[in-house]
């Protein structure tokens, strides 16, 4: 009982942590808009290990010159054998770009809250509310106002390892009176696609 009290206290202090790194992550959200340089989402997910598919939100903020912070919410609905969601920020670094294919590597933290931890009882592990790191890398395919994307995903916790695939999108493009003329970031040559 003891042990589950601390364990209440360290998550409490963790939203604490959360609560006031919010204002920070929406200053730079809204600094990221007015440049018109964010880039918003959704895709799926599939991990390897428990076999399981989920959707995701995000977004991908520039933060300086190839450093991006990407706020991520994904979901593993219940009909997934784990009933769970990872609630959390990405730190990635875009490398070097070939054309309209740009690499990226990142590293985050997440909340994830393990719904139905209850029937995994015999796991000492099973905790419905847990802190784990994530890292991996991908591909963003630079097209028109679209950014569609394949990335590999590993969780240090559990040790899974996911594959996710989607598409971001970038509002001020479509504002843009040359949407269908776009140059891609770190591409200095202009591309018309379709």
């Amino acid at each position: 009982m003891l042990q589950n009290i601390l364990l209440g206290l360290k998550y409490r202090n963790l939203i604490k942590r959360a609560i006031l790194f919010f204002p920070l992550l929406i200053s730079v959200f809204a600094f990221g808009q007015r440049s018109g340089k964010v880039y918003y989402g959704f895709g799926g997910l599939y991990n390897f290990q428990t076999k399981g598919a989920a959707w995701d939100i995000r977004a991908r903020i520039p933060v300086y010159k190839d450093i991006f912070i990407s706020p991520r919410f994904s979901d593993f609905p219940v009909f997934n054998r784990i009933h769970e969601y990872y609630l959390g920020t990405d730190a990635g670094i875009k490398i070097n770009k070939k054309h309209n294919v740009q690499p990226y590597a990142y590293v985050g933290g997440y909340y994830n809250n393990w719904m139905n931890s209850y029937d995994f009882y015999y796991n000492p592990k099973a905790q419905k509310n847990n802190f784990v790191f994530e890292g991996g890398a991908g591909i963003i395919f630079c097209v028109r106002c679209f950014r569609p994307y394949i990335e590999y995903r590993y969780d240090t916790k559990w040790k899974e390892g996911s594959l996710g695939a989607g598409i971001l999108f970038n509002w001020s493009c479509f504002r843009s009176k040359k949407a269908s003329e776009k140059t891609c970031p770190k591409f200095k040559k202009r591309f018309i696609l379709f």
